[in-house]
Formats: structure tokens, sequence, C-alpha cells
């Protein structure tokens, strides 16, 4: 069951970590800002789907915050079937979490769970607990428990007593003394005394060793009480007075009619306490009743506590029955005894139509047994949680009314002859609810008054009230008068499941036979009275664990005292709750205990209220509760919350507190506290039942986040992480009433700062040259005026039509004019204005315009405007029948120069929403009528056109539009009570699939284009936007949003709501400074690489055309220009391998003869370069001039010309390295680089290639070649891969040599 539990809660972890990823807008284009106006108190960004807008009634949050970038976002880590009110540290991982709950994320815990840091994991401890948990105090390895709980689930619960257990080892365990009768409200640790305390509303424990008596035993009135009743109702199935003994079921009064319920008692009793419960059907209640004792008509004095304010009451006449249904029973206790045969409760007042009861239970205090008739052998027929006493009979018995002391009791009657046979017997067992020393009386009831003086004899009482220990007490009946008996005195063993304390009465065995051949045994009652002599708890209980002892304070608070919190310091503890002491040392609600000295009185004897809770920061003792000053007056403002100095004994208040009771305090950080309660303002600000208040500025924290409902407590996990917990209804990043913007990276919300309370309707942006000027419609307060309209620049709030009654509703800048709609009268200086105003912003001036009517002539409805592109022409919509004295039904047109109203067309009433011009036709939504038929869109189709058309009558409301640019709507409302979002193109509506809930309502569309997004998919599909729906979106596998963008598969949550109540926001529109946004087709572009790929192709196949072109040029200007023969081919044989690029030239030279014959007057470059060879002077004596080849060559030893390179003082780097190579001009290495240049070999001395230069290269070390961008390089050596060898020309025509970066250069020539 546990790995279940894990299970599950491990999946709830996976969920609450996923991070969202929805579309971003581009925000430029909406002039870098867009705002949400609606009705909520707080707003969020949507980064993770752990976030939420509100909760399911009856449950509340388990929230965990975490930043995201700088975002604070609030989680929801857990879903509680109530709420988690404290905690405790069990390990440095390892948390106890506990309240009154049931369930977390609907995995039964029961009121307590462990909560694992490390893992964000719940898990359960065993079956958890019977009832809530109100105090937990983590002492090493194991866990104090404390509240209003009987036992663990499934324990034994003969071993619990009720209200406090421990938890170790893995395992509830009760306490030492098994536990108390009233609930637990605080446990702490005495460090000095180095014991726990455990202080409540109790004054006894389970071992008996304190105990309550007048809560000690209940009235069986099932068998002990004939019920009756005056004024039942007659008809229906509450009308059996009978029927609330054990809350079988309520009995009520005829309506409108006193009456009264009552029980006859078989025996006479002495109630100590009345425990009813009110009615709670159809909004019956009693309200005030009084008890009295039948006969004497005597009132009972009775003392309660005031469910409202805890306060102890007393009332005879007239007391007070709650009717909040959240109390499940009220406890009026009997200040004065009174010993009656029968009470009667009469109803004087009541809730609603009349009054009755739902359940009443009585208690005595003394434990008295009376045996009665057909009572059996059962334990007990009560119904009470309490077991009751019970005397059961043997044999024959009949009652007997005794004239001498004028009651009934039970007698058996026999013959002598079966003296010593007979079986009868009575059985008394008392419920003993705690160990003590008890004496215990025999009634016997006299024989006169019942003439059986001559049949009486002896009985014995067989007493077993220890276990192992049976004694006997014979008693002589014969008495002539009423005798009571003392027939033992001594301990008494609690009653338990494996013992019970009994008395049997029987024949004594030795019994004599009477005179009359007749005998009659007679059986009364018993009394077991409690030797009251020892120690009184009341409500606090000390427990030292080291000898595993308890005991009450030495000095002990008033009794039926309340303590509801304690504060521990050195040798002392702070006692606050609901108490009185006016006795030598008085004291109210709070007290100083000093365990060396007893009370000590704070300042002014305490607080004149109850104290709820408190936290001891430093020497700062806070305080918060039910009080608004001091016992004694004094002139702090002290409204729920106080703070009391330890040091200086005063008392000091935080500003004007807050407007209701305080019941949780806490701190983080011994520098603020934290309070929470069923307050809503601080300082007139909305609280949300949350505050917090800095110790040392004595001022309040402003939260700019939102959370609604008290926080408990908060658990700091680290990393800006922290767990919240207590009654939260919701939680939003922001804090905004009714508008918050977002600008680039952040939320901001600039009117809740200057009017808390501020209520925002609609908005608009007015672009001044380069300022941007919000404007907000709605009701606004600051100046001590209140302003229909507000205005901000960025740097100061400007308020119009002040003191105008009514609703602003729709706003529109047109250039410099603002146009204002809605339902409002008033006159602002000399300008009338009705439901439409024109204000000029430069002027800052209203302008007279006449404004709408209805029928009657009231203040018609404006809900929206709109112009044509021009701007000529304004359109006014809404719900109204003239325009001034024009008769306009719904629309009307207003000429922009001559504020003169033109009806735009007629057949068209109702109240229109929306509106949407596009080229000369007019499409409108709301709740129209058309040509007498209801429907929610309507199109005029041309401005001249006589009258409205209706295609879609089959949608009767609708609420917003959108226009995509070409015509095409998207529409959305509610038929039949059911949201629709549609597709509307001018003659047919076709429904959208979203797959959104039921309870979808959108106020407004709008399309937004995206930088980026999850999906590729836009809306329209093609385009660069997505859908925006703002108002109530109900998103599949998220839940509740109020703002959300639709890329045409799926929804995206983008912002979230939480009014004021916690419940789910609404947003009714957006207003951004840019109007926005027609959707645009996107252009599908390739891939990068793609792109460069076909670029560089594109230029290559350029450079070849060129090329191509180029030698084509010089083909034909050759040809027409140059005669030559080629001449014939000469044999040359190096001496050696060629070593560098000249032999080569030298070969060339050799073999093509088209670099030869070359005339003089050539302008081609290959004819200059030849020219300068053929000038080249000779070189050495051993070398000759060929002129037919233009060069110098020499000869070797077999006659052969060959090149001589092995000189290289010819050559000259680009580094500075020269040597004279006049006679090769740069040209030929160039012609002979282009004869190999295609061939498929690598760059050498043989094959030499043609290069570009990409890059300029700049040489650093000496042999380094330099050359700038398209430099031409003839390379001859690649043979390294960083490293090339080559050649360019000097500028004049002699080659430059040198090595360069092999990526600096290019086959393909640049352009």
């Amino acid at each position: 069951m546990v790995n279940v539990l894990w299970f599950f809660s491990f999946l709830c972890f996976i969920q609450w970590t996923n991070e969202l990823e929805i579309p971003t807008i581009t925000l430029d284009s909406l002039g870098g800002q867009l705002g949400f106006i609606g009705d909520y108190a707080g707003i969020s960004p949507v980064k993770q789907t752990s976030q939420f807008e509100s909760l399911p009634n009856n449950t509340h949050g388990l929230l965990m915050t975490a930043l995201d970038d700088t975002t604070l976002i609030f989680k929801l880590f857990g879903t509680v079937n109530g709420s988690i009110s404290s905690y405790c540290k069990i390990s440095d991982t390892k948390y106890i979490l506990a309240g009154n709950f049931n369930t977390i994320n609907q995995t039964t815990f029961n009121h307590i769970a462990q909560f694992d840091t490390a893992t964000s994991l719940l898990s359960p401890l065993q079956q958890g607990l019977d009832g809530s948990v109100r105090s937990i105090y983590c002492d090493s390895d194991q866990v104090y428990v404390g509240g209003d709980f009987i036992a663990p689930i499934g324990a034994n619960t003969t071993e619990y007593a009720g209200h406090a257990a421990i938890w170790k080892q893995n395992q509830w365990s009760p306490l030492p003394w098994k536990g108390f009768n009233g609930p637990v409200y605080s446990i702490i640790k005495q460090l000095q005394q180095q014991s726990i305390l455990f202080a409540g509303q109790f004054d006894s424990t389970g071992d008996g060793q304190f105990f309550n008596q007048n809560t000690s035993q209940t009235i069986n009135l099932l068998s002990s009480a004939t019920i009756s009743a005056g004024n039942s109702a007659m008809f229906g199935n509450n009308t059996n007075p009978s029927s609330v003994v054990c809350s079988q079921s309520p009995w009520l009064l005829q309506d409108g009619m006193p009456g009264y319920w009552e029980a006859l008692f078989n025996s006479p009793v002495q109630p100590s306490v009345f425990r009813l419960s009110n009615v709670h059907l159809n909004g019956k209640n009693t309200n005030e009743f009084n008890i009295i004792s039948l006969g004497s008509n005597q009132y009972f004095q009775l003392s309660y506590t005031d469910p409202v304010t805890s306060q102890i009451v007393s009332c005879t006449d007239k007391c007070i029955l709650s009717n909040d249904p959240s109390i499940p029973y009220q406890d009026f206790t009997v200040t004065s005894p009174v010993t009656t045969n029968g009470i009667r409760i009469n109803i004087d007042s009541w809730f609603g139509s009349g009054g009755g009861l739902g359940n009443v239970e009585i208690f005595r205090s003394d434990v008295s047994l009376q045996p009665e008739l057909n009572s059996g052998p059962s334990t007990s027929t009560s119904c009470s949680n309490t077991p009751s006493s019970t005397a059961s009979t043997t044999g024959n018995w009949s009652q007997v009314y005794s004239y001498q002391s004028y009651r009934n009791f039970l007698m058996a009657t026999f013959a002598a002859t079966e003296l010593q046979t007979s079986n009868v017997s009575v059985t008394y067992q008392p419920y003993i609810s705690g160990q003590g020393i008890y004496n215990v009386y025999a009634t016997t009831p006299g024989c006169v008054g019942t003439s059986t003086c001559d049949q009486r004899t002896q009985v014995v009482l067989e007493m077993t009230l220890n276990p192992g220990n049976t004694t006997t007490y014979a008693l002589d009946q014969q008495n002539a008068a009423d005798q009571r008996t003392l027939i033992y005195s001594g301990p008494i063993t609690a009653s338990t499941g494996p013992f019970q304390p009994s008395i049997i009465m029987r024949v004594s065995p030795t019994a004599a036979v009477p005179t009359s051949g007749t005998v009659s045994i007679a059986a009364d009652s018993l009394e077991f009275i409690r030797n009251t002599t020892g120690s009184v708890l009341s409500s606090i209980l000390n427990y030292y664990p080291s000898n595993n002892t308890w005991l009450p304070l030495h000095q002990q608070l008033p009794l039926a005292s309340t303590v509801r919190t304690l504060q521990s310091n050195a040798n002392k503890i702070y006692i606050g709750g609901n108490f009185r002491s006016t006795n030598i040392t008085s004291y109210t609600n709070l007290v100083t205990y000093d365990f060396d000295t007893g009370f000590i009185p704070v300042q002014n004897n305490g607080l004149n209220g109850m104290v709820s809770t408190s936290v001891l920061v430093g020497s700062q003792l806070v305080l918060g509760g039910l009080f608004n000053n001091t016992e004694l007056p004094s002139s702090n403002a002290l409204n729920h919350v106080a703070s009391y100095n330890l040091d200086t004994n005063t008392w000091s208040g935080m500003q004007n507190g807050v407007d209701g009771p305080v019941n949780n305090l806490y701190t983080t950080d011994n520098a603020s506290v934290h309070l929470s309660g069923a307050f809503t303002t601080v300082n007139g600000s909305n609280s949300y039942s949350n505050a917090q208040w800095h110790l040392t500025q004595n001022q309040w924290i402003q939260s700019s986040s939102l959370v609604v409902g008290p926080i408990a407590n908060q658990l700091d996990l680290g990393s800006n992480n922290t767990l919240y917990m207590g009654d939260i209804k919701s939680a939003q990043t922001y804090r905004a009433n009714n508008i918050a913007s977002f600008e680039q990276t952040q939320w901001r919300s600039s009117i809740t700062d200057l009017d808390p309370n501020a209520t925002v309707t609609t908005g608009a942006f007015w672009k001044n040259g380069n300022a941007n000027t919000m404007i907000l419609g709605g009701l606004f307060s600051f100046n001590n005026t209140q302003y229909r309209i507000t205005m901000y620049d960025g740097t100061i709030w400007k308020g119009l039509m002040e003191n105008i009654e009514g609703e602003v509703n729709t706003l529109y800048v047109l250039k410099n004019q603002l146009l204002i709609g809605g339902i409002f009268q008033g006159t602002i200086g000399d300008v009338s204005i009705t439901s439409f105003a024109v204000y000029d912003l430069e002027r800052q001036a209203f302008e007279e315009v006449q404004g709408v009517l209805t029928q009657d002539k009231t203040p018609g409805q404006v809900n929206v405007i709109r112009t044509q592109t021009d701007g000529k022409s304004i359109y006014v919509a809404g719900n109204f029948s003239f325009a001034g004295l024009l008769n306009c039904n719904s629309i009307c047109q207003l000429a922009s120069d001559s504020r003169q109203w033109t009806q735009v067309s007629q057949g068209i009433e109702g109240s229109i929403k929306d509106m949407s011009i596009y080229k000369d036709s007019i499409t409108v939504v709301g709740d129209l009528t058309v040509a007498s038929a209801k429907t929610g869109l309507a199109v005029l189709d041309n401005l001249s056109t006589a009258s409205w058309r209706s295609p879609a009558q089959d949608i009767v409301s609708t609420n917003s539009l959108v226009n995509d640019g070409t015509g095409q709507f998207i529409v959305s409302g509610r038929s039949d009570n059911q949201f629709y979002l549609g597709s509307w193109n001018g003659q047919e509506l076709t429904k959208i699939n979203t797959d959104l809930g039921p309870s979808t309502n959108i106020i407004q569309l709008m399309y937004l284009p995206v930088d980026a997004s999850p999906s590729k998919s836009r809306y329209p599909s093609g385009s660069d936007t997505v859908l925006m729906a703002v108002g109530h979106l109900d998103l599949p596998q998220f839940g509740s949003a109020s703002a959300a963008l639709f890329d045409g598969t799926t929804w995206y949550p983008y912002v979230l709501t939480s009014t004021a109540n916690g419940t789910g926001g609404l947003i009714r529109s957006t207003i951004s400074i840019t109007a926005c946004c027609t959707p645009k087709p996107v252009r599908n572009y390739l891939s990068v690489p793609a792109v460069i790929l076909i670029s560089i192709a594109i230029s290559l196949a350029i450079l070849f055309f060129l090329m191509a072109l180029s030698f084509l040029y010089l083909f034909l200007k050759r040809r027409n220009n140059v005669k030559y023969e080629p001449a014939p081919m000469q044999e040359w044989r190096p001496k050696h391998r060629p070593s560098s690029l000249l032999a080569m030239l030298d070969a060339a030279q050799l073999t093509d003869s088209a670099f030869l014959a070359v005339d003089a007057g050539s302008s081609s470059a290959v004819g200059a370069a030849a020219g300068a060879a053929a000038g080249a002077g000779a070189v050495g004596t051993s070398k000759q001039r060929d002129s037919s080849t233009g060069y110098t060559t020499a000869l070797d030893g077999r006659g052969q010309q060959s090149m001589d390179i092995s000189d290289t003082s010819r050559l000259r780097t680009s580094s500075g390295f020269s040597n004279s190579m006049s006679s090769v001009p740069f040209s030929v290495l160039m012609a002979n680089a282009v004869k190999s240049n295609d061939e498929p070999t690598a760059a050498s001395d043989e094959t030499p290639k043609i290069y570009y230069a990409k890059y300029p290269f700049e040489a650093k070390e000496f042999g380094e070649l330099a050359f700038t961008a398209h430099t031409t390089i003839v390379v001859t050596d690649t043979s390294d891969d960083v490293w090339w060898m080559g050649y360019k020309d000097d500028g004049s025509g002699i080659p430059l040599s040198g090595l360069f970066p092999s990526n600096y250069v290019s086959k393909a020539k640049p352009f």
C-alpha cells in the first residue's frame, strides 16, 4: 500500500516538474507592450504545467515556489481536501506535515504525512489519525502529535484516551498517560526543564491520574428516560423528539412556533453538562433557549464557550446555540448543581422558519448506577463516545414505588423455600474514567414504604474493583427507612478493554429466612465518589521524557481555561489563550509562568480578547488573536496583533493592525513576521488574509505577489524554492487590480500602486510623439477624488470625468482624440456627456457631441467604437435607440469633422458587443434581433445597403469576432449554454473543433505574430500569427486560463488570473500601443546550407561564363590580328630533374610557339610577356642568346639546351629576399600555369596551378609571400596541408615567391 502511495506521489512530482513551452509573441509588432484588462486581483505568465488559477471547492493548495529566470512562479504541489497548518523537521531532508485533511492529490494520508525534500515525495504515517492535528513537535527521531483526534487509525483504541500520540520507530504509540479528554493546541520543548509541554483545553488524562468529573458519565436517554416534546412539527420525517438521541435525525418545531424538548428520568439525576447540536436543516436552527428542572421549574445556570469570540459566557434564561454548520456540538456546563427527575429545553427563538435540535446528550458528574428492567447484560446502549455505566438484572424483578421516598426501585420476590436456590442478582458495572481513590455507597430503600419489613433478609456484594482482587460485603436490608451505606473505600482501576470494575449483588448464603415465608430483595443505586483531594489539571501538562513522569504546573490556570499557544524563553513560558484569573494574581488571556516563582502578569494584565497564536523573535513576543487592546486599556492600537517587549515589558502595535482575527504567525528570517487569518485589509489595502510586518523598520511589507487564503506556515527548501501551506485558494506571480501589461520580460501594474482598489474596465494607448500614454477607463480614487478615466504618461497619473456616475466600457484613440463609450451621464465644465464623449488629448478638453439614449431617453450603452481606415467616419455600437435626436438602433455613424450623427441602416436591434469594418461592409456580433429573428451575428454588406441580413440565426449570442484581413472572420460566443468557436466567411459559419471545456467563455479574439513556437503550425495556416483568445478558457490537459494561444492544432495557456476570493479571474480585453494584427503569409526559405551551396554554384557559373567570354574575346581578336606559323618542336632534355618552375618555363616556351611569335606592337598580356623576355640581356659567358626563342639557354655535355635554375639568386621573395629574374617575367609563369591548370594533378613545379587570394595576407616571417585580396598566385607546391609555395607579380612583371597559408587562396576567381 505504501509503495502505491509513493508511486502516485511520484507521478504528481513528475507533472509538477514539467516546464511548458509556449509560443513567443513578437512584442515589437505591438509597440513593445501588451496589456490585459479584466476582473482579477492577480496575474501570472504561464511557465509550467503545474501553475493554476483556482482549486475545486472544499480544497486548498500545497504550493511550491520557484524562480523561472527572474519570475517567481507558484506551482501546485498538492491539492488538499482540507488544510495543512504545521510542520516540524525530523531529519535533514524529512519533515512532518500536519493539519486537518484526509487526502493530498487524492491519496489518503489522514491528517499527517512525511515530506522528503530530496525527492519531493510524500509518504503516509501508517494509516494516519482519525481526527485533525493542531500541533506537532519533532524531538530527535520521534514526533509528538496533538489535536482533535482519538487515536491512530487501525490502532487499539483502548490504549489511547485521545488528542495526543507519539510517532517513533516508524509506528504509532500512545503516550504514557494515554492522552487527554480535550484538544491539544500547542506542544513545545522547555530547554531548561528538559521537558515537553502539552497545552490545550483538557483537565483529564487517560490514565486517570487527572480527570474531569463533569463529563465522566453519560445518562442513557434511550433506557433511563422518557422523551417527549411540545409543538413538534406535524408532518415530515422530523417529528419524533426521540430521534435526536444518538443523532438519528433532527427534530423540528412547527414553523414560526416556540416549543420544548423534555426528558423524564427513571430516577433522580444531577446533570453536569448538556451537549447540544443544532438542526442545520433547510436553514432552520435554534437561536435562544433555556433549560429548566421539571417539578421545580428552576433554570439551570450554565456556562459555555462562545464559538465566535472563544470567550466563556454564562447564561440562564437566554442561552445561544450557534447555527454554524462547522460546529458539531456545544457543551453547556451546569455551574450550580441541581438534582432533578427531568429536564425541559425551551426554544424561544430560531433562525430561518423554525427551530429544533439535532442531538441531545446529558452527562452527570457522579458515577451512580440505578438498575432497570430489561436492561439486559449489554454494556451500554448509549451513543456517546464516552462509555456509560450499566446495571443489569438476573431473575424475576419488578418495579415498585416507595411511598416513603416517593420514587421507584426494583424488587425481587420469591418463596422462602427458594432462598438458597434463587438466582436473582444485580450486576453493577461502573465506567471508571480514571484510576483513583473512591468511596462506594449503596442505597437501600426503607421497608416501611413498601410494607415488606417482614420479607427482608441479607444480601452479599461481591466487588471486583481491581484486577485479580475480589472482596465481599454483607448488607442487611431489614432497614425501616432509606439507608445509604459505605461499602468500600479504596483504589479502583480505570475501566479498560481487558478490565471492567463490577459489583454483583445476590442473596447471602447465610441469609435468615423471613418470618412471612416470602423473601423480598431490594435493588437500588450504587454511587462511586472519587476522592478529589489530589492535583488538578487545567490545560497544561509538563512531561519529562528522561524519567517518564508527567505533572501539571505547580500553579494552575483557572478551570475551563483554553491555552492556544506557548512560547519558551530561559526558565519561563508565555501562555496565550482564553482565560481569566481574578485571584491574587490577575491576568487575562496572556500570562508569564516562571518555573521558579509561578505566574507573572504582563503589563496591563494581558489582552482583552483571546490570543490565538504567538511567535518569539529575539526579545519580541508577537501575538495574534481576537483583541484590540490590553486588559487594562492603553493608548496603543492593538487590533488583532501586538508585540510585547520582554526586556522592557512594554506593548507596541503594528500601526493600525488588521481588521480581523489573526490565527497564524511565523517568521523565517528573524527580521519580519508573517501573519494570516480572517482579515481582509491592512492599512486600507486588500490583504487577502495575509500580511507581513518588519520588526526593526516597524512597517508593513507590501507583497508583489497575490496569495489568496491564509498561509499557515512556510518551509524554505533552498534554491529559491519554498513550500507554502494553509487554507490557500489561489496564488499568482503579480498582484494587479484588473490590469497588467507585459513589456519585454517584465510585467507591471502601475495603477495598483496608485489605487490598490481601482476598477479597470477598458483601456487604450495614445502615441504622442515618442511618448506613449496609457489611458484607462473604470473607477479610480486618488487625490481624494473619484475619476472614470485616468491617464499615465510614464511619470504622473491624471484623472478625467471626475464624479461622473456610470461606467466606461470602451476607449478608442483617433489621432489626438479620445473617444469614450459606456453608460454614463454628467456635465464636465460646460460640456454635457451621455454615454459617448470626445476628449481632445492635445487641448486637454472635452468637445461638444450629442450622446446616445434609449427609447425612454435614459442613457444608452456604448460597447464598441471603430473607424474606417481614413478616420473620417466613426462607428459607435452598443444598446441604444437614439444618437442625439436621430433614430439609430444599436449602431450609428459619426462624422469626425462635423460631429454629426448619421443613421447606418435599419432593421437591427439589441446589444452589439463587437464590430469589424472590412472595406465597405460591417459585421457585428452580440445579442441581436434582425428582421424579428434573434441572432448572434449580422452583416451589412455595403454601407449603401438598405438593411441588415442575418445568415446565422442558429447562433443567438456572440461575444467577439476578428478579421484576418481577407474578409474571413473567427467568432466566439455561447449558444444553448454551450461554448462555440467558428469560422465565418461572410456566408457560412463553420464550427472549429477546439476541445475546449464547456465552461469556456471567450470575450475577445485577436491575431498575434510569434517569434518562435514549439510547433511549426500557425493560425491561419501559412501565416506568421496565432490566435489569442481571452476570457475564461477551459483548456484540455491543463485547466482554466484567462488567455491562451491557438496555432490551429494546440491550445497553449498564456496568462492566468485569480480574483480576490480565490476563484479564477477573467480577462475582458487587451490593449497595445500599436494596432495589431493582420495575418501575413510566410515565405518559406531554404535552409542556410542550401542557400550557401546554391550561391557558390551560381558564383562559379558566372565566373566560368566570364572566363569563357574572355577567352572567346582573345581568341577572336588574335585570329583577326595575328598570323603565325608554329615553330618546329626542338628536342629538349633537362640536365637534371627540374627543381623549380623556371625549368618548366623553358620547356613551355620550346613547345608552345603561340607564346613566341608575338608582334612587337601587340597589346595582349602574352605578347607583352614575350616581348619582355626577348629584350632580356644574356646572363653569363657560358650562355648564348637564341633569337628564335627569346630566352637564354645553356649547353649540357650532350650539346642539348637546358634551363639553369640552380642559381636561386635570380629569385626575389615578398619578404625582401631579391634576385634578378628580369629574364623570366611573371606572364611566362602564368602562361605555363594556364596550360597545366586543368590537369587532374596536384600543383608542383611540373604542373603549376593558378589560384586567387580570398583574403589579404601579411608576411611576418622571412620567406613568406604577402598579398592582397584577389591577387593572382601561381602555386607550385601543395605537399603541405597548411603552407603552400607560389609566385605573384610584383607589379612590374617580375615574379615574387614565398610561402602562404593554403586556406587564404581559392581556385575560383572571386568577384
